[in-house]
């Protein structure tokens, strides 16, 4: 090239030296069609020297793997075949015979093991293909394929070279196909056999009766996956050294429907009836048995239970805790408690307690109703007879439409202490009650504190209270169940002693007052603070089972209150009889 060069450069000083003078057209022309031959002789020339150039230079082999070919992941261009051998066990000889194919299934993963495909890869023949990769065709397509390395890369397929066991690869593919793939079926419940009679009362029950079966079908989702396509995608992992594949669903999937078995238990289940008494009449209506599954059990059929299974739910009967029958050998069998308790002679007051005990007498409380002591007198007004009668009111005894009633609430919570009924409210007088226990009495107002309890037993009660020989009388009538009975004590934990105090009047105010002097115009009270206790006794040993805390009750004290005359005259004082 140089020595072309210097040809070319020389010639146009030749050029320069013989240059016509001007004017002289036919030289210049002559001129112009050299310069031109010289041009296209070099081009000529220079393309014929880029042609040997590229064909001696593809054509030259150094004993190398050609740039750009690959295999495992490795670009083995530039070495020998020794150097790409050691390269390809180092990255091979941990992966082929050690590692498991993973294959991720839809709902699951398909590991397969070397020791069952036999997966043995031959390193020196992959070595051999490269080598020989762009050296054993024709000219052209060797050419050809070295171009190609140049812009691009040869990855070597390992397949070939792998010694694998395919048929146990399909084999378990098409395994799991044949569990996995299914045609869409929709789920379905249904009841077999007849509804029992469930009423006892009807002619036709018959508790022993044979009942239906729920008989549920888990329908099966509309699934394929495609297992020739999964096959060849594992084989062109283990071609390429790669040990996962993710297999995918051939089309979306069709799931059938999910049986609601809380609807089922609503739609088919009903809740058994206790026998109960018609309050009106104390007739018994008979029981009504339940009917239907046990919902917990079933839910845990189902999730244990798989696509295409079929469930068997038995229905049965439920029987109810209170039974006609029973209810009419049981019912008001025994007395619960009863407590008496001694009234004044003050004619209101009395009034006030009949009409009280006539508003409770008869009642009956059905297993869990709550007795409320106002609501079952209701306001106390003279239209109902309801008279004024001594009462407590701020601290003082002043005269009340309805006073007394509190010693009827009283004698009534003294009987459900002794029943062991659940108490839910009840307040202590201000002061301690002449006719009661102390911390065993209830008092009670309209719009204030009220008495309430709760037929905390399995059978009716009934109240029955009367006004008779002086006396207050309660009864509970109901079904003893326990096999204790119970007593009530007392404890006084602290005292607080009244005083005695004067109010001061002059003669004129004492008059207004009807007061004299030395009159006790408010009593005293002493104040304590009371704890009860219930006592449990064995019905057979008498042997205390309990001594438990009940009501801390707290009584106030109330000064003695005297009048004292001050000042002028004393105002006369009636003499007797007057």
């Amino acid at each position: 090239m140089v020595s072309i060069a210097q040809g070319k450069f020389s010639s146009s000083r030749s050029a320069k030296k013989s240059r016509p003078s001007a004017g002289t057209g036919r030289k210049n022309g002559s001129k112009i069609v050299v310069i031109c031959l010289c041009s296209v002789a070099a081009a000529v020339l220079l393309a014929a020297i880029g042609c040997l150039w590229y064909f001696f230079g593809m054509n030259r082999d150094n004993g190398l793997i050609f740039n750009n070919i690959t295999a495992a992941g490795i670009n083995l261009g530039g070495m020998t075949p020794e150097q790409a051998a050691q390269a390809l066990h180092q990255a091979t000889d941990q992966t082929y015979t050690r590692m498991d194919m993973v294959v991720r299934m839809p709902d699951c993963d398909l590991t397969l093991s070397p020791a069952d495909t036999g997966a043995k890869l031959d390193v020196d023949a992959v070595v051999a293909e490269a080598f020989n990769y762009g050296r054993t065709g024709t000219r052209s397509e060797n050419e050809a394929a070295r171009a190609a390395l140049e812009s691009g890369s040869y990855p070597i397929a390992l397949l070939p070279y792998l010694s694998l066991n395919t048929d146990y690869i399909r084999t378990t593919l098409e395994e799991y196909g044949r569990k996995f793939n299914s045609t869409f079926s929709q789920s379905s419940a249904n009841l077999e056999g007849d509804k029992p009679v469930l009423n006892a009362a009807d002619e036709h029950f018959d508790a022993n009766a044979p009942c239906q079966t729920l008989v549920i079908y888990l329908g099966t989702p509309g699934r394929h996956v495609n297992i020739d396509r999964i096959c060849d995608a594992v084989l062109d992992a283990y071609s390429f050294n790669k040990f996962e594949v993710t297999a995918e669903l051939t089309e979306p999937e069709t799931i059938p429907d999910a049986i609601d078995l809380e609807a089922l238990h609503s739609e088919y289940a009903s809740e058994p009836q206790d026998a109960f008494m018609d309050m009106s009449s104390f007739e018994v209506t008979d029981e009504i048995y339940g009917y239907g599954f046990d919902l917990e059990q079933a839910q845990q059929q189902m999730e244990q239970a798989q696509y295409g299974d079929t469930l068997e739910i038995p229905l049965t009967l439920t029987t109810p805790q209170v039974l006609g029958a029973e209810l009419r050998e049981l019912l008001f069998r025994d007395v619960l408690a009863s407590y008496e308790t001694k009234h004044s002679k003050d004619a209101n007051r009395n009034t006030n307690l009949r009409l009280a005990c006539e508003a409770i007498n008869g009642m009956v409380l059905q297993p869990g109703d709550l007795f409320d002591y106002n609501t079952a007198l209701g306001k106390r007004t003279e239209e109902k007879g309801y008279k004024a009668a001594d009462a407590y009111s701020g601290g003082q005894t002043v005269k009340s439409l309805g006073g007394g009633i509190c010693q009827v609430s009283s004698t009534l919570y003294y009987c459900t202490l002794v029943a062991d009924l659940q108490i839910v409210k009840r307040s202590p007088h201000s002061y301690v009650s002449s006719y009661m226990p102390m911390g065993m009495d209830a008092t009670v107002s309209w719009g204030g504190p009220d008495f309430s309890f709760r037929n905390n037993t399995s059978y009716p009660i009934r109240i029955e209270a009367e006004v008779t020989d002086g006396l207050v009388k309660i009864r509970l009538i109901g079904t003893d169940e326990k096999d204790y009975y119970v007593k009530m004590e007392y404890e006084v934990l602290s005292t607080q002693a009244p005083a005695t105090v004067y109010e001061e009047y002059t003669p004129s105010e004492a008059a207004a007052q009807g007061y004299h002097d030395g009159q006790v115009i408010t009593t005293a009270y002493t104040g304590y603070t009371v704890q009860t206790y219930k006592l449990k006794y064995n019905k057979e040993t008498d042997e205390l089972i309990s001594r438990e805390e009940d009501q801390l009750s707290k009584y106030k004290k109330r000064d003695k209150v005297i009048v004292k005359v001050v000042g002028g005259e004393p105002v006369p004082q009636p003499s007797e009889g007057e």
